[in-house]
């Protein structure tokens, strides 16, 4: 069932259950506490706070770039929404893709001269595994990427499969047609939007690492909420493999979760007052679709490899998209990826300039409250293109119904680019951001040329 839910600016609550009426002066104050970022909105209300500081000074200008926001989840309370990733917010492409050249600037450090393999994590991390491996060469060009995927694997593909404890959805997996790429000696770098105790890259690391063996990893990511035990024992678990290990990240974080988070997060939700149902528009805006030809040797995700030669073919193409899109080059317009597909959908907004968003559908379940100094406003909820059966999410998409819209301003135009054919696995989404557009919406399917899957360019 498809719906649009927004939680008509409820009033904060303790964690004792009680209410009171936010002081403006006392959030600005919270959010910065000796120069680092605190945010204590209703997440801080139940106890669940983070506290940001950057890795490197020139990392500061991403100190704000992390919010609290709740799951929907049996494993964890706590969700870190990013301002520059582009997946639950929509946010300037421009920061998208100088987080990533920031972070990227840091891989190149770390890695010595050598040019490594990128490898970013399924599916958050996706956009931003290809950001960073296209600054990432020792010459500051493109290295080779991949990332993990939950997607079917083809026939004939070789999988390697790995768990991440914490999601909703715990098994990820490496697929690859050719894993030249992989073999020999380089190091690899594993990309993420958050690191909270490692567990993941290390069991990453662990698959990797009996099937091309290598002396050194890094791991790369927005923010590491590790304290220094956690991340002592994740090189100890490293080295144990046979390889060192190295962490870089824009941001050092200090996450703050009470013991019975869960459950606090678990009675907040079932004591919501209610949100009443969405009624949509009688007249919804108009749709436009059109099929993108991909260049040969171009593939819609990275999930098998991704090289130089198709950092620069993708380029050009969504250039030459964005010139045929009647659409604003600005931030009143919206490009909407899909799931996995991210990295595609931002070429295509950086080609429409700078200002304009970029955001993601995705798998994770969260909490949404539409009220000011909450990160996720606004929930568009429909089947998953993927395979028209398990619920998606489209966060901060349609319009904040507060005065103040906060991440959910609402935009004229959206475009939604997708692998996902005309039909019934596309309409349930396509229709809601019919009636949450007001201008406009574009459908870009993305066709692959033959030859679109390739392995890991050396």
């Amino acid at each position: 069932m498809t719906g649009h839910r927004m939680d008509p600016g409820i009033d904060p609550i303790h964690p004792d259950g009680s209410r009171h009426r936010s002081d403006p002066s006392r959030e600005r104050r919270d959010r910065s506490v000796a120069g680092e970022r605190w945010d204590r909105s209703v997440a801080g209300r139940l106890g669940i706070a983070v506290r940001v500081t950057p890795s490197f000074p020139d990392a500061a200008r991403f100190a704000g770039a992390v919010e609290v926001g709740l799951r929907r989840n049996p494993n964890r309370a706590q969700l870190l929404v990013s301002r520059v990733l582009g997946k639950h917010i929509g946010v300037p492409v421009g920061e998208v893709r100088a987080a990533a050249d920031a972070l990227g600037s840091v891989v190149r450090s770390a890695c010595a001269g050598q040019t490594p393999v990128v490898v970013g994590f399924a599916e958050t991390a996706t956009g931003l595994g290809h950001g960073v491996a296209a600054v990432s060469a020792a010459d500051g060009g493109p290295a080779p990427c991949l990332h993990t995927t939950r997607r079917p694997a083809p026939a004939g593909a070789r999988v390697v499969r790995f768990s991440e404890e914490h999601s909703h959805a715990t098994d990820q997996a490496l697929v690859l047609l050719d894993d030249a790429g992989l073999r020999g000696n380089r190091p690899l770098v594993l990309v993420d939007d958050e690191l909270t105790t490692g567990s993941t890259a290390v069991n990453a690391i662990a698959a990797i690492q009996s099937a091309w063996p290598r002396d050194s990893y890094v791991l790369a990511s927005l923010i590491d909420c590790r304290d220094d035990d956690r991340r002592a024992e994740v090189v100890r678990s490293v080295r144990a493999l046979g390889a060192e290990v190295t962490s870089v990240s824009l941001l050092d974080g200090r996450v703050t979760v009470p013991a019975g988070a869960v459950a606090a997060v678990r009675e907040f939700v079932r004591a919501w007052p209610g949100s009443p149902a969405w009624s949509r528009p009688a007249a919804r805006v108009q749709v436009t679709w059109a099929d993108i030809r991909l260049p040969d040797g171009v593939p819609s995700i990275g999930t098998h490899g991704w090289g130089p030669d198709q950092e620069r073919a993708a380029g050009a193409a969504m250039y030459a998209a964005a010139a045929s899109l009647p659409v604003a080059g600005d931030g009143s317009t919206l490009v909407l990826g899909d799931e996995e597909l991210m990295y595609l959908p931002q070429l295509l907004a950086r080609a429409l300039g700078d200002q304009v968003r970029t955001s993601t559908t995705t798998r994770t379940p969260a909490v949404t409250i539409d009220r000011p100094g909450y990160p996720l406003r606004t929930t568009l909820s429909f089947p998953s293109t993927q395979d028209g059966r398990r619920p998606a999410y489209a966060y901060n998409v349609a319009a904040s119904g507060h005065a103040e819209p906060g991440n959910a301003p609402g935009f004229d135009h959206i475009v939604f680019v997708t692998d996902a054919a005309r039909g019934p696995r596309t309409s349930g989404l396509v229709g809601e951001l019919a009636a949450a557009a007001r201008r406009s919406v574009h459908v870009i399917t993305v066709v692959q040329a033959n030859g679109g899957q390739r392995g890991v360019s050396r």
